[in-house]
């Protein structure tokens, strides 16, 4: 049976980096994933390429891995703290209305990266959003992901780091996840970065390795029902 699985990040490369090669894999099992990218703009990240050529950059990413083309928000990048909670929670509640997902994947809310958190605890509220309405299936899983250099980076001050209990196996796939980070300008890096696809593909290896498998990603699903 098909499912809808719902990707709800800050900014255009998040998509890829916590989901690229699993979201692949359940493109080519026939599933749908939808990307949610809240801060669309991204205007003040490094580097930063045109508007043009970021879109560009976002849509071919995508194409790569068989995704869905994203729906942008217009948040402000990097002040997500500065938004009300409420207005994210809503404007993810109305991608859930829209596309009815059965999975929703989202940030760890320890990441370094703010905006990550933010988006973390409106996704979970708004996770809950099929309990109050009859017209939206069931969730069955919300899933934490990893971002290179965003939840790696994060401390352990306030014990909540991310805490993998779900690993998909990705052999097939961890070479497209490359090439759609390829797509975006100005994001990978040189090896030991962890954006480089050294260090991408050597977690990807450390995951496999956790599970019995040769290359995974990893998550942490904190809500799941059914099988």
């Amino acid at each position: 049976m098909k499912e809808v699985n719902l990707i709800v990040v800050a900014h255009p490369d998040d998509e890829i980096l916590g989901f690229g090669a699993t979201g692949a894999k359940l493109v080519k099992e026939g599933h749908i994933v939808q990307p949610i990218i809240l801060c669309g703009n991204v205007d003040v990240r490094h580097k930063r390429p045109t508007d043009s050529e970021l879109y560009q950059d976002m849509m071919a990413a995508n194409a790569v891995v068989g995704f869905n083309e994203p729906v942008l928000g217009d948040f402000p990048n990097i002040r997500m703290n500065n938004v009300d909670h409420l207005s994210v929670v809503q404007f993810i509640e109305k991608q859930i209305l829209a596309f009815k997902p059965n999975r929703i994947f989202t940030h760890h809310p320890a990441d370094l990266n703010d905006d990550h958190q933010q988006i973390a605890r409106a996704c979970m509220a708004a996770s809950r959003y099929y309990q109050r309405r009859d017209d939206i299936p069931p969730l069955k899983s919300l899933s934490f992901m990893e971002i290179q250099s965003a939840t790696d980076w994060g401390f352990e001050a306030s014990g909540d780091s991310f805490k993998p209990n779900h690993y998909v196996e990705v052999t097939q796939e961890i070479d497209l996840k490359i090439e759609a980070l390829a797509c975006y300008r100005n994001v990978m890096r040189a090896f030991p970065h962890p954006r480089s696809e050294e260090a991408i593909k050597g977690l990807s290896a450390y995951r496999g390795g956790q599970s019995g498998q040769k290359y995974s990603e990893a998550f942490q699903t904190v809500f799941q029902q059914g099988f």
